[in-house]
């Protein structure tokens, strides 16, 4: 499984990384199933955890 936290979705780093999974986890072998997890970060998120002590 890999897993990434973008800011902003970046195709070619995302096919990059499906790459970089498919080729470590086939290791030569058939592949039954492919799952892919993107969480693309809130910009809001950052601005609402601030606390201004």
């Amino acid at each position: 499984t890999q897993e990434h936290v973008w800011p902003r979705l970046n195709k070619a780093d995302l096919i990059a990384t499906a790459r970089k999974t498919w080729d470590e986890r086939r290791g030569g072998r058939g592949v039954r199933l492919v799952g892919l997890h993107v969480t693309l970060l809130d910009p809001q998120m950052e601005r609402q955890l601030v606390l201004g002590l």
